[in-house]
Protein backbone atom coordinates (compact mmCIF):
# COMPACT_ATOMS: atom_id res chain seq x y z
CA UNK A 1 0.00 0.00 0.00
CA UNK A 2 1.43 3.15 -1.28
CA UNK A 3 0.66 6.57 0.05
CA UNK A 4 1.57 10.03 -1.19
CA UNK A 5 3.43 10.71 2.24
CA UNK A 6 7.34 9.39 2.72
CA UNK A 7 7.05 8.60 6.38
CA UNK A 8 3.60 6.44 5.89
CA UNK A 9 5.08 4.57 3.15
CA UNK A 10 8.13 3.88 5.16
CA UNK A 11 6.26 2.72 8.13
CA UNK A 12 3.78 0.52 6.18
CA UNK A 13 7.16 -1.00 4.96
CA UNK A 14 8.14 -1.68 8.37
CA UNK A 15 5.00 -3.43 9.49
CA UNK A 16 5.60 -5.55 6.58
CA UNK A 17 9.08 -6.84 7.39
CA UNK A 18 8.19 -6.98 10.98
CA UNK A 19 5.46 -9.26 10.25
CA UNK A 20 7.63 -11.16 7.96
CA UNK A 21 10.54 -11.54 10.40
CA UNK A 22 7.82 -12.62 13.22
CA UNK A 23 6.45 -15.04 11.10
CA UNK A 24 9.76 -16.53 9.72
CA UNK A 25 11.06 -17.04 13.78
CA UNK A 26 7.39 -19.08 14.69
CA UNK A 27 7.61 -21.18 11.09
CA UNK A 28 11.53 -21.87 12.41
CA UNK A 29 10.38 -23.03 15.68
CA UNK A 30 7.15 -24.82 15.10
CA UNK A 31 9.70 -27.19 12.39
CA UNK A 32 12.33 -27.24 15.04
CA UNK A 33 9.90 -29.47 16.85
CA UNK A 34 9.33 -31.43 14.00
CA UNK A 35 13.29 -31.17 13.17
CA UNK A 36 13.28 -32.64 16.80
CA UNK A 37 11.01 -36.12 16.24
CA UNK A 38 12.76 -36.82 12.91
CA UNK A 39 16.74 -36.73 14.49
CA UNK A 40 14.96 -39.21 17.18
CA UNK A 41 14.09 -41.29 14.26
CA UNK A 42 17.19 -40.58 12.21
CA UNK A 43 20.37 -42.39 12.98
CA UNK A 44 22.69 -38.89 12.21
CA UNK A 45 25.21 -37.69 14.27
CA UNK A 46 23.90 -34.56 16.48
CA UNK A 47 26.86 -32.04 15.01
CA UNK A 48 25.29 -32.10 11.73
CA UNK A 49 21.81 -30.63 12.37
CA UNK A 50 23.66 -28.10 14.82
CA UNK A 51 26.19 -27.32 11.47
CA UNK A 52 23.48 -26.92 9.69
CA UNK A 53 21.81 -24.29 12.08
CA UNK A 54 24.55 -22.45 12.72
CA UNK A 55 26.03 -22.56 9.27
CA UNK A 56 22.77 -21.14 7.82
CA UNK A 57 21.66 -19.01 10.69
CA UNK A 58 25.06 -16.85 10.99
CA UNK A 59 25.43 -16.62 7.11
CA UNK A 60 22.03 -15.39 6.76
CA UNK A 61 22.69 -12.99 9.98
CA UNK A 62 25.73 -11.69 8.31
CA UNK A 63 23.63 -11.00 4.87
CA UNK A 64 20.59 -9.40 6.69
CA UNK A 65 21.52 -7.83 10.15
CA UNK A 66 21.29 -4.30 8.60
CA UNK A 67 18.34 -4.27 7.65
CA UNK A 68 17.05 -5.89 10.50
CA UNK A 69 18.99 -3.99 12.89
CA UNK A 70 17.11 -1.08 10.80
CA UNK A 71 13.54 -2.18 10.90
CA UNK A 72 13.67 -2.82 14.60
CA UNK A 73 15.76 0.32 15.74
CA UNK A 74 18.42 -1.90 17.08
CA UNK A 75 21.94 -1.58 18.09
CA UNK A 76 23.66 -5.07 18.84
CA UNK A 77 23.67 -8.25 17.21
CA UNK A 78 22.03 -10.35 19.89
CA UNK A 79 18.31 -10.19 18.45
CA UNK A 80 19.69 -10.37 14.62
CA UNK A 81 21.51 -13.53 16.01
CA UNK A 82 18.78 -15.71 17.48
CA UNK A 83 16.14 -14.44 14.57
CA UNK A 84 18.40 -16.19 11.97
CA UNK A 85 19.30 -18.97 13.66
CA UNK A 86 15.70 -19.38 14.91
CA UNK A 87 14.16 -18.38 11.71
CA UNK A 88 16.62 -19.94 8.64
CA UNK A 89 18.58 -22.00 10.27
CA UNK A 90 15.31 -24.29 11.90
CA UNK A 91 13.78 -23.89 8.62
CA UNK A 92 16.89 -25.01 6.80
CA UNK A 93 17.97 -27.82 9.11
CA UNK A 94 13.96 -29.24 8.72
CA UNK A 95 14.48 -29.42 5.09
CA UNK A 96 17.12 -31.68 5.08
CA UNK A 97 16.15 -33.73 7.99
CA UNK A 98 12.57 -33.85 5.92
CA UNK A 99 14.42 -35.08 2.45
CA UNK A 100 16.27 -37.28 4.44
CA UNK A 101 13.30 -39.25 6.29
CA UNK A 102 10.39 -38.93 4.02
CA UNK A 103 12.30 -39.44 0.71
CA UNK A 104 13.69 -42.91 2.69
CA UNK A 105 13.95 -46.02 0.50
CA UNK A 106 10.79 -48.90 1.03
CA UNK A 107 13.22 -51.51 1.61
CA UNK A 108 13.94 -52.58 5.07
CA UNK A 109 17.55 -54.10 6.74
CA UNK A 110 16.86 -55.47 9.95
CA UNK A 111 20.43 -55.91 12.69
CA UNK A 112 20.52 -57.18 16.07
CA UNK A 113 22.59 -55.10 18.73
CA UNK A 114 23.43 -55.91 22.35
CA UNK A 115 22.50 -53.07 24.74
CA UNK A 116 25.47 -51.15 25.95
CA UNK A 117 23.25 -49.78 28.69
CA UNK A 118 19.95 -48.76 29.90
CA UNK A 119 18.61 -45.58 31.55
CA UNK A 120 15.13 -43.51 31.91
CA UNK A 121 13.68 -40.78 31.32
CA UNK A 122 10.70 -38.23 32.79
CA UNK A 123 7.31 -39.45 31.38
CA UNK A 124 5.36 -36.89 29.52
CA UNK A 125 3.41 -33.58 31.55
CA UNK A 126 1.92 -34.72 34.55
CA UNK A 127 2.68 -38.24 34.40
CA UNK A 128 6.49 -37.74 35.10
CA UNK A 129 7.06 -40.58 37.64
CA UNK A 130 6.32 -42.96 34.57
CA UNK A 131 9.64 -42.99 33.71
CA UNK A 132 10.40 -43.95 29.54
CA UNK A 133 12.98 -46.75 29.67
CA UNK A 134 15.24 -45.83 27.22
CA UNK A 135 18.84 -48.13 25.94
CA UNK A 136 21.94 -47.24 24.32
CA UNK A 137 23.10 -49.24 21.48
CA UNK A 138 26.27 -49.16 19.07
CA UNK A 139 24.71 -49.00 15.81
CA UNK A 140 28.05 -49.88 13.86
CA UNK A 141 30.07 -47.42 15.53
CA UNK A 142 27.64 -44.87 16.41
CA UNK A 143 25.87 -44.38 19.56
CA UNK A 144 22.17 -44.42 19.34
CA UNK A 145 19.39 -43.86 22.24
CA UNK A 146 16.16 -45.36 21.59
CA UNK A 147 13.19 -44.71 23.80
CA UNK A 148 10.13 -47.27 25.20
CA UNK A 149 6.93 -46.57 25.74
CA UNK A 150 6.23 -46.84 29.79
CA UNK A 151 4.18 -50.13 29.81
CA UNK A 152 7.76 -52.16 28.41
CA UNK A 153 9.73 -50.95 31.20
CA UNK A 154 9.71 -54.39 32.35
CA UNK A 155 10.06 -55.96 29.00
CA UNK A 156 13.26 -53.95 28.73
CA UNK A 157 14.68 -54.30 31.74
CA UNK A 158 14.81 -58.46 31.34
CA UNK A 159 16.32 -57.73 27.74
CA UNK A 160 19.61 -57.89 26.78
CA UNK A 161 19.61 -56.99 23.05
CA UNK A 162 17.53 -55.11 20.56
CA UNK A 163 16.24 -56.04 17.14
CA UNK A 164 16.66 -52.70 14.43
CA UNK A 165 14.66 -51.93 11.37
CA UNK A 166 15.97 -49.44 9.31
CA UNK A 167 15.78 -47.79 5.79
CA UNK A 168 18.40 -45.62 3.78
CA UNK A 169 17.03 -42.20 4.08
CA UNK A 170 17.81 -40.22 0.79
CA UNK A 171 20.68 -38.17 2.08
CA UNK A 172 22.08 -41.41 3.08
CA UNK A 173 21.50 -40.90 7.19
CA UNK A 174 20.13 -44.47 8.06
CA UNK A 175 16.24 -44.17 9.54
CA UNK A 176 14.84 -46.36 12.75
CA UNK A 177 11.36 -47.97 11.26
CA UNK A 178 10.97 -50.26 14.12
CA UNK A 179 12.90 -51.51 16.83
CA UNK A 180 12.28 -54.31 19.62
CA UNK A 181 13.66 -55.79 22.83
CA UNK A 182 14.89 -59.21 22.45
CA UNK A 183 15.15 -61.66 25.45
Amino acid sequence: MTTRKGNQETFNNEKIWKGFYTVSFLVGLVLLVFEITIYRKTIIDIYIPISIILVVGLLTFYLNRDHYKKTYALKGNFFPVIQNLFSWGAISCYIVMATNYYSADKITTEYQFQIKEKSSMPGRKYHRNERQPLVRIDYFGFEKELVFRYADTEKVNKADSIRVTVRKGRLGFDILKDYEVIN
